[in-house]
């Protein structure tokens, strides 16, 4: 109640008329008045003048036309400059013909507008030498212009060949990037699927890794290593004991093939690289040339309004001027600077209103590099802070919640099969996961063999009856199992013990884990994602637990399963039991066991022999 009082005291109190003033409104009268002092000083001063002159005469129009036409060829060219980029950056995905018709024919456009502003530009020589004799001779100004319209030749020329060689070039399914696609289709059809080529079908993997890093890249090292990769398909299948003779020549004249129009596309590439250098070279000798035009057309459009000024009364030029301009300073400082103190704080104030309120995605408008400006950059720092945390709080929940979720959907599922089915749908579904399957380690404890997957991929691999053995080095799979921690892969481009699976050509990035109980390692859960650097280290402790988890399950059905196996066959053996003790003779006695022991096993086929004897008792 004390500090209450006192609060509310200390809001209550007063302090006369200019104490109780806003600061924007104090600054406001204390600049008004300064103001209103400079007002009075130049009515004073006026007072002693008999006359005034014109302030300025009439400028020179060549200045402002050089000046206006200089500033056009420069808009020009930097409209031509974007319409190239958005050409070379979008054609891929808008389509060749999209692509020129959007960008290629402006381009053009705006090369044909810079030739009439060169045109233009010729007819100020004379001015130019007569203002800049000096310094920027009027031989100088025209070899510039020449300079300029020699590059525009060259530019227009570079960019219309490096359009053209790209169409040639293709995209996909067009050009020649299309043709050497349909040729390595060709191989593949030949050699994928059947599983006495595995070996070859290594091979074409790795030749269109090779391929597909070159068109990512453009290195000379991927294309050498896609040479030698069909040298060596080539060799394998030459030395096949599977495929016919037919079979070896119609995949070594295809692999020839590929080579051809894979080379054909690189040659293209550099004749595409030479003439993007060839109209950017052209376009960096353009602009310091347009940029001296801009700043000749400025500088003689100032000293013209400079000479102009000159013929004017200095005194009395002087005079005003500094008058008008204490005046308006005045004015200015007390409306900007009130504006400048008070309005970042009010902003600020009302910013961490909101973000008290728990909305932390609101930044704090930043308008200067002053003490205020400082302050609101490191509010929003702390904001954006605060925001990460409460979101990887959020994230870390909802994971945790769904690994809750996926215990409790599994916990009733008493079949080994069926709970790992529904561990890697809901981790998949769940998570957003681009793939997700589980690996269960062998009785001989050397494979790691596929016990489900998600999805259509994952049924088929599980069809195959796929399987890693442990001390495969070229598996994250087989790694994780040996090293017994989670191992991450944020881009499987760059990882050297990534194993490719063609059925999951879209992975990015990879996480495994393997699955404990008790100190041993029962299997391996790998989730896999379409985007590169998907996993951090929670995902690593996230998907741990689940995999702990999901052991524990496993190992569970496991033993329920077992138990449930000898409670069975001691029911059989007592219902057994049961049934020869009903019998009267040894011939029953045997007809009895030898009946339930077939019905028990499934057997066609049951016989016994006693003794020497030739009693014999069969069950069909």
């Amino acid at each position: 109640m004390n500090n209450t009082s006192s609060t509310m005291s200390n809001e209550n109190r007063h302090f006369g008329f200019w104490g109780d003033l806003p600061l924007a409104r104090k600054l406001l009268i204390a600049f008004s008045a300064l103001a209103m002092l400079a007002l009075v000083v130049g009515i004073v001063a006026n007072l002693g003048l008999n006359s005034v002159k014109n302030s300025y005469e009439h400028s020179l129009s060549d200045g402002e036309a050089l000046k206006s036409t200089s500033l056009t060829l420069s808009n020009n060219l930097l409209t031509a400059r974007r319409h190239e980029k958005d050409f070379i950056a979008r054609w891929h995905e808008e389509g060749f013909d999209t692509a020129y018709t959007n960008y290629v024919v402006s381009n053009q456009q705006a090369v044909a507008e810079i030739r009439k502003n060169i045109a233009a530009l010729s007819t100020f020589a004379p001015a130019v030498g007569e203002t800049f004799s000096a310094t920027y001779p009027q031989t100088q100004y025209e070899s510039d212009l020449a300079t300029l319209e020699q590059s525009t030749d060259l530019y227009e020329q570079n960019f219309q060949k490096m359009v053209q060689l790209s169409k040639e070039r293709g995209f996909n399914d067009t050009g020649l990037e299309g043709q050497f696609r349909t040729d390595v289709h060709n191989i593949e059809a030949l050699i994928i699927g059947r599983e006495d080529l595995n070996p070859l079908v290594i091979t074409m993997l790795t030749i269109r890794r090779h391929e597909k890093d070159y068109l990512l890249r453009g290195e000379q090292t991927y294309i050498d290593q896609t040479h030698q990769s069909v040298i060596d398909l080539k060799q394998q299948v030459a030395s096949s004991d599977v495929l016919t003779a037919t079979e070896k020549k119609d995949i070594t004249a295809l692999a020839d093939q590929y080579v051809v129009s894979f080379d054909a596309l690189v040659a293209k590439d550099v004749e595409v690289a030479a003439a993007t250098q060839a109209f950017r070279d052209a376009a960096h000798t353009m602009e310091p040339l347009v940029a001296k035009l801009t700043s000749t057309g400025a500088d003689m459009s100032q000293s013209d309004v400079t000479t102009a000024r000159t013929n004017s009364s200095r005194t009395l030029l002087y005079s005003s001027v500094t008058l008008i301009a204490a005046l308006l300073i005045a004015v200015f400082l007390s409306v900007i600077l009130s504006r400048q103190i008070t309005k970042p704080v009010i902003s600020l104030t009302n910013t961490a209103q909101i973000i008290s309120e728990g909305k932390f995605d609101i930044q704090a408008e930043v308008t200067s590099a002053d003490e205020i400006g400082s302050l609101a950059q490191n509010f929003n720092i702390m904001t954006a802070r605060l925001a990460q945390a409460f979101e990887d709080v959020r994230r870390r929940a909802a994971e945790l919640a769904t690994v809750a979720e996926v215990s409790t959907a599994t916990s009733t599922i008493l079949e080994v099969t069926n709970l790992l089915q529904e561990v890697v749908n809901l981790t998949k579904e769940r998570f957003n996961l681009y793939h997700s399957h589980i690996y269960l380690l062998d009785e001989s404890g050397e494979n790691l063999v596929l016990a489900s997957g998600a999805g259509e991929a994952g049924r088929q691999m599980v069809a195959e009856g796929r399987s890693i053995p442990l001390n495969r080095e070229q598996s994250l799979v087989a790694r994780a199992a040996r090293e017994q921690q989670g191992v991450t892969v944020n881009d499987v481009t760059q990882a050297l013990d990534f194993l490719p699976n063609i059925l999951l050509p879209d992975t990015r990035s990879e996480l495994a884990v393997p699955m404990i109980v008790g100190g041993r390692v029962i299997g391996v859960f790998d989730v896999q994602s379409d985007k590169v650097g998907r996993f951090t280290d929670s995902d690593i402790n996230i998907q741990t637990t689940l995999a702990a988890q999901v052991a524990t399950s496993v190992q569970n059905v496991r033993s329920f399963e077992k138990s449930k196996a000898q409670a069975d066959f001691e029911s059989l053996v007592n219902t057994i039991g049961q049934k020869i003790q009903r019998t009267t003779t040894v011939e029953d006695t045997l007809q009895t066991a030898i009946r339930e022991l077939g019905l028990a096993l499934g057997a066609k086929r049951v016989k016994a022999n006693i003794g020497n004897g030739s009693n014999e008792a069969r069950r069909n």
